[in-house]
């Protein structure tokens, strides 16, 4: 088994890059590869089985199995709305507690998809088992305070006890004089050594974290370690590890509480052989139950029960399957702007499809040189229909074209420099059975920033070229006033409502939106709450239509909105003149948006998040808020859900 551990803060001095290195030393235990990733570029080289996204601000990002570590309390993520898109796109959850177990399928409760969740813990991997020495008992705390002086009048109190020994970054504990002794590496050993040498660590938690019943990694670490714990009441610890602990008094009293962890120290000096026992036992309940090899091992089973449920298959080249020419999906790709180098990328994403009974519909409307050769590599495992279109200026022309050629039962749409992921077309079609009075099914869509590769060019992109843009359950309203949140690769649909398809509507701009008003009229929606499709976007004007001018945009709305006029939908829903002039608000702007938006973020994004991140690791804080709602704004995105 090889994994991807995917850390958001990776490279720096953070929990996540500890656990991280954990993981990988407890894979390799039982025989498999870890190998810690910062962002799907490094996961895509890599090629795992599946991908564990250890934050929450990581969505899935890749056509790998992405399973979400859900050990943070819902109270850190619970108010962006984001941040549940993000963890909803997960095809698994490792989870911490039940409280959060809770939260998961509350949020989960009328999705479709299929999920798994499973436990796991900030634990770390199996070592040997060391007793401390008791002679002369030192105390051990080590954190990195990323939200600021944490219990930080109990620690200048302790600072000037000689047993108390503070590791982590200088500028978290400036405010100790006496206790502080610099910071131990991340490398997921270090911090064992130093408790052992100790002989007691000290276990504290935020009050969400005891809220959530889930519990930091000092508990494990400590137990691990052989070190006897000195904890604060928590439902977890005292769940699992009863009286192998000690136990400070549930109190806000910083003076009760320093002297109680004083006579804790002497009672262990006094009496080495009860805190050797305490050790041993807690020990032995950590190496029975919560060694991340244990844990790890446990996923075994629910992973390859879900790749086989959703059909996940890894493979990036076409399937070696017969053509039968009987396929129950097609896809219409249009093809004349870009080289034939984008065209065999789409072709094999349909090929390499896990549902087997696929097809494509090729509507070529300008040259494409080498065309014929690539469309003959697919002659004995996809079948392919070529459709001549002449090149009206109308990108209807050729969707529309491509349509009437449609005679499978289902169809979607694939634009050339797109690509769908293997089980796309599987999860849809799936859906479509289960929901017969839903005529389309869509997924969320990933947006790629890539660089031109008819030019063969290897410019620079932003560290993280992925990004989770839309994720939206269905919502007519936003479809009406032309905000569309539904990609042209993001859907299947049923054929038989391409019956009365009217003529070409000779759109320039918007022919898929308006595609999706046509059905709307016809049946509902269904979301897979599934990520399984990419569209790619370059930084040339030349290559994308979100670089066309505003008047251009202005025009075909206009054109949509004569088409759509006092047109009715399957629910009822009528478009009036109060949805359709937001249009002309919207698409005025669109064009300025993305210029000045999409180049600025290409430039500041990095910085941005360099920045940020140790402030915005979990903190809800108005300027960062304000970033948000900026980026919202500028990118049409929608507003958060409120917290209730």
């Amino acid at each position: 088994m090889k994994i991807a551990i995917h850390n958001h803060y990776a490279g720096q001095q953070v929990a996540e890059t500890e656990f991280s290195r954990r993981i990988c030393f407890a894979a390799r235990n039982i025989g498999w590869e870890a190998v810690e990733v910062a962002s799907s570029t490094e996961i895509n080289l890599c090629k795992p089985d599946f991908v564990i996204a250890l934050a929450f601000r990581t969505a899935k990002l890749t056509k790998f199995p992405t399973y979400g570590s859900m050990v943070t309390p819902p109270a850190f993520f619970s108010h962006d709305a984001q941040f549940i898109k993000n963890i909803i796109s997960y095809d698994g959850y490792l989870c911490s507690s039940e409280h959060i177990k809770r939260w998961l399928k509350d949020i989960l409760y009328l999705t479709p998809k299929e999920h798994f969740i499973a436990p796991w813990f900030t634990s770390t991997h199996h070592v040997p088992y060391r007793p401390p020495q008791f002679t002369s008992p030192r105390l051990l705390y080590t954190g990195t305070n990323w939200d600021g002086p944490r219990y930080g009048a109990l620690f200048e109190r302790l600072d000037s006890e000689s047993y108390l020994d503070v590791y982590g970054p200088q500028g978290a504990w400036s405010h100790l004089k006496h206790s502080y002794r610099g910071s131990l590496p991340f490398d997921g050993v270090s911090i064992l050594s130093a408790l052992n040498n100790a002989g007691v660590g000290l276990c504290l938690h935020r009050p969400e974290h005891s809220d959530a019943a889930t519990a930091s990694s000092r508990i494990f670490e400590i137990a691990a370690s052989g070190a006897i714990a000195i904890c604060q009441e928590h439902p977890f610890v005292r769940d699992v590890f009863q009286d192998a602990v000690l136990y400070l008094e549930p109190t806000d009293d910083v003076p009760r509480l320093a002297s109680q962890i004083s006579e804790y120290m002497r009672w262990i000096a006094e009496n080495p052989d009860d805190a050797l026992k305490l050790s041993r036992q807690a020990y032995d309940i950590f190496a029975q139950s919560y060694t991340l090899e244990k844990l790890l091992s446990g996923l075994t089973p629910r992973h390859q029960e879900l790749v086989a449920a959703k059909t996940f298959s890894t493979n990036s080249s076409p399937s070696l399957r017969k053509a039968s020419g009987q396929e129950s999906v097609q896809f219409i790709v249009r093809v004349g702007d870009r080289g034939v180098d984008y065209v065999q990328r789409a072709l094999d994403s349909i090929a390499c499809q896990t549902y087997g009974k696929v097809g494509a519909v090729v509507v070529q409307y300008k040259e494409v040189p080498h065309l014929s050769q690539i469309l003959d590599k697919y002659d004995h495992h996809l079948p392919v229909q070529l459709v001549q279109s002449s090149y009206t200026g109308s990108r209807s022309t050729q969707l529309w074209d491509g349509l009437r050629a449609v005679s499978s039962e289902y169809f979607g749409i694939l634009d050339d420099d797109d690509v769908i992921y293997p089980n796309h077309a599987h999860l849809l079609v799936r859906l479509l059975e289960r929901f017969n009075d839903c005529g389309i099914a869509y997924s969320g869509a990933i947006r790629v920033w890539e660089p031109d590769l008819s030019a063969g060019t290897s410019s620079e992109l932003r560290a993280e070229p992925a990004e989770l843009i839309y994720f939206e359950p269905f919502d007519l309203g936003r479809l009406v006033a032309l905000d569309n949140f539904i990609t042209s690769n993001a859907f299947i649909a049923r054929s038989s409502f391409l019956k009365d398809l009217w003529d070409d509507p000779q759109l320039p701009l918007l022919e898929d939106l308006f595609l999706l008003l046509f059905l709307c009229r016809k049946t509902d929606f269904v979301f897979s709450y599934e990520a399984s499709s990419e569209f790619r976007w370059r930084g040339h004007k030349t290559d994308n239509s979100i670089w066309i001018d505003r008047q251009s945009w202005a025009a075909a709305s206009e054109r949509v909105k004569k088409l759509l006029w006092q047109q009715r939908y399957s629910s009822t829903q009528e478009v009036g003149s109060s949805s359709l002039t937001q249009v002309e608000s919207r698409l005025k702007t669109v064009e300025s948006r993305m210029l000045e938006t999409e180049n600025l973020l290409a430039q500041t994004r990095a910085k941005l998040d360099t920045s940020t991140t140790r402030l915005d690791r979990y903190l809800n804080l108005p300027f960062l808020n304000a970033v948000r709602r900026v980026r919202r704004m500028l990118l049409g995105l929608p507003p958060p859900s409120e917290p209730k």
